[in-house]
């Protein structure tokens, strides 16, 4: 056991000497066959280990004689052992998410702040490494999870020997190689005596019901080897999922024309040179990041490529979560840009023209029109029908913006002050390309202020953004 780690360990790469090593120690055999292995390796390694438990509050009675076992066996061994208690069905129903879900989330939220107390007293980053228990048969009822709810291509990667969590610390599984009855067969050999969850044999959850029915039937009937083979797909699905990632990266970077937070924008062009499958990916990592990394699924990133060879100049779809993707003639975006609130940021005053005089010492930006009534004005988003003057006649307001090559999905943010259908001022926007829309807009060629206007002076003030 402990040679088969350790060139787990070496051949991917895992742990490097003089290591602080935050164990996810539960007080089952998978952890504490882990935490025995580590252990014995430690002073060769010139490691220093930290265990971390969890106490979920799932099992009332057996999750505390868990923790003691746990502490039990980190103080014989002198390790320093981090004991957390948390109610992770209170925490389930505050996060709107299952029972395991918040488990899980409890216990990384552990891990990640043992690391960073380590980080706080003066350990290098790099230097640590949170070691969590997941072993071959994990991978295999991983994997044929995600094939029964439908997977893209990575799914079957499964899970990886290593990743960084948010904070960048490194994450590791050295047992990823080793099944399940080779990891009891040992933590009995060494009288270790660990904890059994008899939660594990209830067939409730779908995960158990893959561990006590489906992978012994397939064992039974088709395959007595699934788990090796089921391993060996994910490992030869992580090295292609590898290599892909790698040209996705040179690939986004081509395509890219500007990154700013929360959009990025890509070439039209460069994307459609590419094949379709890293094409796919690099929508995924422009959605990554501007922040949109759960609930992006094939059909979305389907509905992307739609967009990207379509021959509309303006086509669009909204994503999950309030993100979208649309395009600007050669260039796709992607945005998680939230349309600007209604106009309670305008105020509008009616003023005589001494008044007005006064008004304008202020130095407030505002647009301001005479021989008008106030009554009937109104600051809104732009409809169907809306014309403004402009010398020479009157423009439709949909021509006008097309004239303006202001994107389709971007009009309807635009705001004007309108009189029933006629637009007295088109009002600034970002949306706009030219300078002069984005700082002052477009005024209506009636209402002008002149020397001979009379005393009702209309002004529309802007007061701060929403």
């Amino acid at each position: 056991m402990k040679q088969k780690i350790l060139r787990t360990i070496k051949e991917q790469d895992l742990l490097k000497k003089d290591m602080h090593i935050v164990i996810g120690l539960s007080g089952g055999p998978d952890s504490v066959c882990l935490f025995d292995v580590l252990f014995k390796l430690a002073e060769e390694m010139r490691w220093t280990l930290h265990a971390v438990h969890v106490n979920h509050k799932f099992r009332p009675g057996a999750a505390e004689e868990d923790q003691q076992y746990v502490e039990r066996l980190c103080k014989e061994r002198g390790v320093e052992c981090y004991s957390v208690v948390r109610d992770c069905n209170e925490l389930a129903k505050t996060l709107g998410k299952t029972s395991e879900e918040a488990g899980r989330i409890a216990r990384y939220e552990a891990f990640s702040k043992c690391a960073s107390e380590l980080i706080a007293s003066g350990v290098v980053k790099e230097h640590i490494a949170i070691a969590v228990a997941h072993n071959a048969d994990d991978q295999c009822e991983t994997l044929l999870f995600r094939i029964m709810r439908g997977t893209a291509v990575d799914g079957l990667a499964g899970i990886p020997y290593k990743r960084r969590n948010e904070d960048g610390v490194l994450i590791v599984r050295p047992l990823l190689d080793v099944k399940r009855s080779d990891i009891e067969k040992y933590c009995e050999e060494c009288n270790l005596n660990p904890c059994i969850d008899n939660t594990n044999s209830e067939n409730v959850y779908t995960r158990n019901k893959i561990r006590n029915l489906l992978i012994p039937y397939i064992e039974d009937n088709f395959n007595e080897n699934i788990v090796d083979t089921v391993n060996r797909l994910a490992k030869a699905a992580a090295c292609d999922k590898h290599y892909m990632w790698l040209e996705t990266q040179q690939s986004f970077k081509k395509a890219c024309i500007e990154e700013t937070e929360g959009e990025v924008k890509l070439s039209v062009c460069q994307l459609r040179r590419l094949h379709r499958a890293i094409r796919l990916r690099v929508y995924t990592e422009a959605l990554s990041r501007i922040g949109m990394k759960e609930n992006l699924s094939f059909a979305q990133l389907d509905a992307v490529d739609t967009i990207v060879n379509s021959d509309n100049p303006s086509s669009s779809c909204d994503l999950a979560d309030g993100f979208k993707a649309f395009r600007e003639y050669e260039k796709i975006v992607f945005s998680a840009r939230k349309t600007e609130a209604e106009t309670d940021c305008w105020k509008l005053y009616s003023f005589s023209r001494e008044e007005y005089e006064e008004y304008k010492k202020k130095g407030a930006f505002h647009g301001a029109f005479s021989c008008l009534d106030s009554s009937n004005l109104q600051v809104r988003p732009r409809r169907d029908g809306d014309k403004i003057r402009i010398a020479g006649g009157t423009k439709k307001l949909q021509d006008f913006l097309v004239d303006e090559k202001v994107p389709k999905h971007c009009r309807d943010e635009i705001r004007v002050l309108a009189l029933g259908s006629e637009i007295l001022w088109i009002l600034p926007s970002e949306v706009f390309a030219k300078e002069s829309l984005r700082q002052k807009g477009r005024f209506s060629s009636n209402y002008k202020i002149t020397d001979k206007s009379d005393e009702n002076i209309i002004v529309l003030e802007y007061i701060t953004k929403m």
